[in-house]
């Protein structure tokens, strides 16, 4: 156990309400997309576009809305339980996936900014992501609490501090 309570090699997981936002983020991509395909399809009608290949494209896009729709549930059964996170002593270490895992571990002399992001589905869960931001890319915790998500910036950054004064 390190002086804030964590255990350096347990992976954590998200907080379970997690999932209630990741389904209420996908219905809105979902109404976006179909309310698109409607904009298209009325644009087409009335300009005598609908033909052939424009019905093709907005039957296709609607099928994939929908369908994308109907697995969803499943499709965040499986994200949350393979999505984690590790804060270790020298690094952040991230892993998700279900069919094709993939796990990430930044030290903290490579971070050069720690943020926090929320859309309002979040806000509305009280949920955070912390953004780790290398030169090269940027890692992110899913969803905190977030107080939790405060916490772990400030830890995150803490440690970024000391990284860099031992170089």
């Amino acid at each position: 156990m390190n002086d804030d309570g964590s255990d350096e090699t347990v992976w954590r997981p998200l907080p379970r309400r997690v999932r209630t936002v990741w389904l209420i983020n996908e219905a809105i991509g979902c109404a976006i997309w179909l309310a698109a395909c409607g904009v298209f399809v009325a644009i087409c009608m009335t300009n005598g576009w609908w033909g052939f290949w424009t019905k093709l494209v907005a039957l296709l896009v609607t099928v994939y809305a929908v369908g994308d729709l109907a697995t969803q549930p499943l499709q965040t059964k499986y994200l949350y339980a393979f999505t984690r996170f590790r804060i270790g002593e020298r690094e952040l270490a991230t892993r998700k996936g279900w069919l094709f895992r993939r796990t990430t571990t930044t030290p903290y002399n490579r971070v050069q900014h720690v943020d926090t992001k929320q859309n309002p589905v979040q806000r509305r869960f009280g949920l955070t992501t912390v953004v780790v931001h290398t030169a090269a890319d940027e890692h992110e915790i899913a969803a905190l609490d977030t107080a939790e998500a405060e916490r772990m910036v400030a830890l995150i950054t803490g440690r970024v501090a000391a990284a860099k004064d031992d170089l």
